[in-house]
């Protein structure tokens, strides 16, 4: 029943109009729709234009000020933010608990440090070969760099000599960046 009405209402409409009459009905609706969906846009961004001019003319002290450091200062600031070289122990003791925490044998290590001439950081680099799973790899690299910022991963080969094994042949090379005596 509900299909007779419209089949009559479309022929009807189809006798009155013609189907270029309906085309453009069909076009002219979402243009109009658009033209006012443009207006409320245009209206929108006039708000936004005002609250921005009045928050650009609020007095300077509503907004803090920001001093011009100088770059020797900024430079100076950067390097203060790096731990000296005295707290070396106590990262590696770090490590090791969280080798330890997830049951990765850090049986042996080699440790380098290393100073360039004319800059202000040392960066002390431990690698160690491991033999575990992959998972308790994952974990002990990423709590020890979520505990010590200045410390970088900078190297993790894992190698597998049999895919039936879950364990993995891996090198780990941790990077610590501390401050120059």
């Amino acid at each position: 029943m509900n299909n007779k009405l419209l089949i009559r209402t479309w022929q009807r409409l189809r006798r009155r109009v013609g189907y270029t009459g309906i085309v453009a009905f069909a076009l002219v609706v979402p243009l109009v729709l658009a033209a006012l969906w443009a207006m409320r846009l245009e209206r929108d961004s006039d708000v936004l234009r005002g609250a921005l001019a009045r928050r650009a003319s609020a007095p300077s002290d509503a907004m803090p000020s920001r001093r011009a450091v100088p770059q020797s200062e900024q430079v100076s600031e950067f390097i203060a933010g790096f731990p000296s070289l005295a707290q070396n122990a106590a990262d590696l003791d770090v490590v090791f608990r969280s080798a330890k925490r997830h049951n990765v044998v850090l049986a042996r290590g080699e440790y380098q440090l290393k100073t360039e001439a004319g800059t202000p950081l040392v960066t002390y680099t431990a690698t160690f070969p491991v033999r575990t799973e992959y998972a308790a790899i994952k974990d002990f690299a990423g709590d020890v760099l979520k505990a010590l910022p200045h410390a970088s991963l900078d190297e993790l080969r894992m190698t597998r000599s049999d895919t039936t094994v879950g364990t993995l042949d891996s090198v780990v090379r941790l990077t610590f960046v501390y401050r120059g005596t």
